[in-house]
Formats: C-alpha cells, structure tokens, sequence
C-alpha cells in the first residue's frame, strides 16, 4: 500500500472516531464512554511522546503474511489553547513506515483509531466481506453490547486502576453465516485513566470454526511513555 493510500485510510478512520464520539453519553463510566469521550491526551504535555508496539501473529503466514512486531509513535508537538493536542503520529519504521500524520486539536487517542482499522480490515481480508459492513457492526456492538470489570494493572512500577472492555460483534449477526466461522471474533480494550494516553492494552482474536481456517491475533500496547 503507498502512502498516500494509507493516509486516506487513517482519514476514514478518524471519520469512524469522530462518528462514535458524537453518540450522548449517559454515563462517562459506560464502555464506549472511555473509549471514544474521555480526553485520552489530556495528561501529556508538550513534548511528550507514546511508544506503542503492534505485534502481529498470523497461524498461517502463507495465507495471511508473516508474523511482524513494530512501533508506532505519538509525539505532542503542542497544547492549543482549546487544551487539544497538536501530534505528530509516525506509524511503524523501516519498509513499512508511513509518512509522520501531523494531526491539530486532538483530545482522542489515534492509537485506538489504527487498532479499529486494522480490525476492520483484518475481518475484510478473512472473510471476503466488505469494510463498511463491518465498521457499522462494530460501532454499532461497541456502544450497545461491549462488557466491562474493573481491575488493577502495572505501568512503568505504578499500580493503576484500569477497565478492561471486550466485545464479539459479529455472533449473532444476521450475516454471521457469511463470515466463513469467524463470527466469533474477538476485540479487548485495557483503559486507565492515570496512565499516559489512557490506551494502555488492545487485542483482536480472530478464531474460525471451520477446522482449516486460520487464526489471528494482533496486539497493540504502550510499550513506553517519556515526558519533557
């Protein structure tokens, strides 16, 4: 994929972002809520910079590429007066780096926006469907039928309180016969408010029923953090 390409998908993406945070909140302690309204940046001042990994682990690299881990790096290159964020977000390094995506007035964390895309896409190359159904579905699953629990978790030495979000979209969709077994897939979230960018943990399980289908899983986590 070029880059500008990729580009344009991360504008989708963000489209995706901007649609769920337009949805009321009843309760900022819901699900969705921590995903897509709380100020995820707002801790990190100028000069700050994320490091997360995205680990990639196919059961079948034949069939769906090899296996790979990479970085993804967000850097605060201002606070603007409205208190968003203005970042630079370099995705991955080497031959499969993209151009730095400089993005103004950001309260919301873009990190969760490649997980989403990369979510979607994963299902459109597992299944032959098509994108914009998926998308759909799971905005759809993560405002009325994502769980949470609340637990404890370790950052950089600190112990911090955290929510843990998972949601299945696709199980008892009504074309869930279409998606060659993998209806059962699977995404979870670790959310902490006190930890830098909030985002600290994101999985996605893909598990076919059909016996010869193969599996995917892809992980994206804060690997580092580091403050002026």
């Amino acid at each position: 994929m070029s880059k500008n390409a990729f580009a344009l998908l991360l504008g989708r993406a963000l489209t995706l972002l901007l649609l769920l945070v337009s949805w009321p909140s009843q309760a900022q302690e819901r699900p969705v809520d921590m995903l897509f309204t709380q100020p995820h940046l707002s801790s990190l001042p100028a000069g700050a910079e994320l490091i997360y990994r995205l680990e990639r682990t196919p059961s079948d690299p034949a069939r769906l590429g090899e296996p790979f881990g990479d970085d993804i790096r967000l850097a605060v290159r201002s606070v603007a007066a409205s208190g968003g964020r203005d970042i630079d977000l370099r995705i991955f390094t080497g031959d499969r780096a993209r151009e730095v995506n400089a993005i103004t007035d950001l309260t919301g964390n873009p990190v969760l926006v490649i997980f989403l895309d990369r979510a979607v896409s994963n299902m459109v190359r597992l299944t032959g469907g098509r994108a914009p159904y998926f998308k759909d579905r799971l905005r759809a699953a993560l405002r009325d039928k994502a769980t949470s629990e609340t637990i404890k978790t370790e950052f950089e030495g600190r112990t911090l309180d955290a929510m843990r979000i998972i949601v299945r979209p696709f199980g008892e969709d009504a074309n869930a016969e279409r998606m060659l077994g993998y209806q059962g897939s699977q995404f979870e979230f670790l959310v902490a408010p006190d930890a830098p960018g909030m985002l600290l943990d994101m999985k996605s399980h893909f598990v076919s029923t059909l016996a010869d289908a193969p599996k995917l899983e892809e992980h994206i986590f804060l690997k580092s953090s580091a403050q002026p």
